[in-house]
């Protein structure tokens, strides 16, 4: 395979503007968005409001998962070998608002009176094609992240304000959608019980994905200048070089160790997503005016944007990972065998909500440090991978974590909503209180216990991983020497920090 170079038409100077990290942070709405809608309300909408069957809604979901994740890769392909006078990724974020806006807003306002076949369909067409125009915008966006910066530390600060910037438009959102979206009534003392307020969920949440994604595509053209392009010619694009593509990326052993720590991870996410809504309305019994409440988790969020600098100064990011995940992990068990022990309060209780909100507070801030680990992780694996193979891998790289995510979690909600079915029992369409107590425990025995004590998985694979902050320098010293000659007009030799 032909292996290209790669250049900038300019070298920044310093380092890279607040103003472009805050832009680029706002497609981390877009992203907040979309998993507020898909693992919030997607199965409850279908299985619990419209009576779908909740594993036949998990297999349409688990589907669309599939279709998505190959497209993951077919993506970031696309836009590692594009070439134009708007560089390889902003084009693909641009066409793609419009349409993921509004396939959102279709996918929660099916016309009435469907069959469940059609209803089936109805969910099967626009999740996919809802995935298909989100990916068309997240696999761009999540490559140009690595490609700001050079530096070990400023690439954390990056992540970090993509982080910070979609968990407050995610926070603010959610409050809002659960005060104003899904209010509770006496018919319905758990708004998202309602089958009268999706339409305008949709709509709304539609209508503010599009915008986030323009705000996030036109607020960080001005940065195309100091992206890498390919300056020679690049592979035509084909099935063939999409899978040879990925094959090269996963001759890095470090980044085949975090793609199957994603794998495993993602499975088990999958899983308990199916699970969360459940859980919430039915064996905590919290209405909508409880569960805005839970926004108040960003200070965990608030947390590590705090401390990440400081544990990444002192502790190689693969390490910090192994840790927070492992702390989460038992976090996840505590928080269903204290309600066993009878630790926390009873339902109905204020207390219990301000204890769990604590609760999720702390994993919040586990989670959210472990997620600016791997995005900052990513982007140091990127320069090995140029040393050892020649290439620029941003979208592959990116696109390949995305679909070992997909591709597993498609496989956690499928098991999931088969739990739920015919191992849980869940019935259908059931009211706030109705569901006995036997079936509340497997619930909570499956999504506390059983699914979090399997962590201990991609844990051990983080352990394995050997990128250090004194290897990457030696990488970067190295990259210097055999990357493409700059711009006359540039320096030949960027600082440590620029781009």
């Amino acid at each position: 395979m032909e292996t290209p170079q790669y250049t900038r038409a300019k070298v920044r100077e310093g380092k890279v503007p607040v103003s472009t990290k805050i832009y680029q942070g706002f497609g981390g709405i877009v992203n907040s968005h979309k998993d507020f809608a898909f693992n919030t309300f997607l199965l409850l909408y279908y299985s619990q409001i419209l009576g779908l069957s909740a594993s036949l809604v998990s297999i349409v979901i688990a589907i669309s998962l599939v279709v998505d994740a190959v497209s993951d890769p077919v993506v970031g392909s696309i836009s590692d070998n594009y070439k134009s006078k708007m560089g390889r990724r902003h084009p693909f974020m641009l066409w793609s608002a419009v349409p993921f806006g509004l396939t959102m807003y279709l996918l929660f306002a099916p016309p009435a009176d469907l069959g469940d076949g059609l209803l089936l369909g109805w969910l099967l067409f626009f999740t996919i094609t809802a995935r298909l125009a989100f990916t068309f915008f997240i696999v761009p966006w999540s490559a140009i992240a690595a490609e700001f910066s050079n530096d070990y530390v400023e690439r954390t600060s990056i992540i970090t304000y993509r982080y910070m910037v979609g968990w407050t438009g995610g926070v603010i959102f959610s409050i809002a959608a659960w005060t104003y979206l899904f209010p509770n009534t006496e018919a319905y003392p758990a708004g998202q019980l309602n089958p009268e307020y999706y339409s305008t969920f949709g709509l709304v949440v539609g209508c503010l994905v599009a915008l986030w994604a323009l705000i996030s595509t036109l607020g960080t053209r001005k940065e195309i200048p100091y992206l890498l392009q390919p300056v020679s010619e690049t592979p035509r694009f084909n099935i063939v070089t999409v899978f040879h593509e990925v094959m090269l990326a996963l001759r890095s052993v470090n980044f085949r160790l975090l793609f199957f720590v994603f794998l495993m991870f993602s499975g088990l996410a999958g899983v308990g997503g199916v699970f969360d809504i459940y859980m919430n309305t039915y064996f905590w019994e919290f209405t909508s005016d409880e569960l805005r409440w839970f926004a108040l988790t960003a200070f965990g969020a608030i947390g590590a944007f705090i401390t990440v600098p400081v544990l990444q100064r002192v502790i190689d990011k693969h390490t910090l990972l192994q840790y927070f995940l492992s702390l989460f992990m038992v976090g996840a068990i505590i928080k269903v065998c204290f309600r066993f022990w009878d630790i926390w309060p009873d339902n109905g209780d204020p207390m219990l909500l301000y204890l769990l909100i604590v609760h999720a507070s702390i994993q919040v801030y586990l989670l959210t440090t472990c997620g600016i680990m791997v995005g900052s992780l990513i982007a140091d694996l990127l320069d090995e991978q140029e040393l050892e193979t020649g290439r620029r891998q941003e979208g592959v790289f990116s696109a390949a974590i995305s679909f070992s995510s997909k591709a597993t979690s498609s496989i956690g909600i499928i098991i999931g909503g088969l739990l739920l079915d015919f191992v849980i029992t869940f019935p259908k369409q059931a009211a706030l209180g109705s569901v006995d107590a036997d079936t509340l425990f497997r619930l909570a025995i499956n999504d506390g216990v059983m699914i979090p004590l399997l962590f201990f998985i991609p844990i051990f694979l983080m352990s394995r991983m050997t990128m250090t902050r004194k290897r990457l320098v030696e990488i970067q010293v190295a990259l210097n020497k055999t990357r493409a000659p700059q711009p006359d007009t540039a320096p030949t030799t960027p600082p440590p920090t620029a781009t």
